[in-house]
């Protein structure tokens, strides 16, 4: 017999007094843990409890004003400029060209390009506190995500 839950060391009674009886005993035990681990373990919530969870669960987004949430939509487009621009500029340093000039200035058009999205975004992440600071949000996660 088996005493304990799950999670805890299960405690035995009846414990092997010979060879012959262990290995009855070891064949029962396994049994017993198959049979324990096969039910269903449930959870129960109070009603008050479920909402709550819903709340939290919710994302943060949900709740902005719309014009906050069309400049979060704006800065995660640049977002993903930036990254194909940083994809572009590094096949480029990886592509031949033909002489040096033409290589320099390839890199130098990319490398302006990632540079001015990371303006445009610094720009945008600086207008969209400042919104959020007018309407009285106060979601520093949403900036944080954005800055990475």
């Amino acid at each position: 017999m088996r005493i304990g839950n799950g999670n805890a060391m299960p405690i035995y009674l009846n414990a092997p007094t010979s060879a012959k009886d262990e290995g009855v005993q070891t064949e029962q035990a396994g049994k017993a843990e198959e049979a324990a681990d096969s039910q269903d373990e449930s959870i129960h919530i109070s009603m008050e409890g479920r909402k709550k969870l819903q709340e939290e669960s919710e994302d943060p987004k949900d709740k902005l004003p719309p014009h906050i949430k069309e400049m979060i939509k704006a800065i995660e487009r640049l977002i993903e400029m930036i990254e194909a621009a940083e994809e572009a500029l590094a096949e480029a340093k990886e592509a031949s060209y033909p002489d040096d000039d033409t290589k320099r200035d390839v890199l130098d058009m990319h490398q302006n390009q990632v540079n001015s999205l990371e303006f445009a975004r610094h720009d945008a992440i600086k207008g969209l506190q400042e919104a959020m600071k007018e309407a009285g949000v106060s979601e520093p996660g949403i900036i944080a995500e954005l800055m990475r």
